[in-house]
């Protein structure tokens, strides 16, 4: 698959700037460990280094995130990441699965 999304890290004077812009162009995420802007390839709308798609899937889950969940998804999406690291589909299924009722 193609990607046309890159993840940088991104100051908070710049995040700042970029949420005023509101041009919906970039994708900017609040983690426990800073700012970071999903943008597309070459645009430079960021001021950090570049993550690898490693680091990304690892700072796009929800543990390290602070954001809304639809957002973290929208953006693990826009990088070509599973919709969600945090939860397999065995896990979904067990949790949907039918009980039985023991008498």
């Amino acid at each position: 698959m193609h990607v046309n999304y890159q993840a940088r890290w991104c100051s908070k004077t710049k995040a700042d700037a970029l949420r005023r812009a509101g041009d919906n162009v970039a994708m900017v995420l609040d983690s426990f460990n800073g700012k970071i802007v999903v943008e597309p390839k070459g645009a430079d709308l960021g001021d950090g280094d570049i993550l690898s798609m490693q680091e990304a899937d690892q700072e796009l889950r929800p543990v390290w995130s602070l954001e809304r969940r639809t957002k973290l998804l929208q953006a693990r999406n826009r990088l070509g990441l599973e919709s969600d690291g945090s939860e397999g589909a065995d896990d979904r299924a067990r949790r949907r699965a039918p009980t039985e009722l023991v008498v």
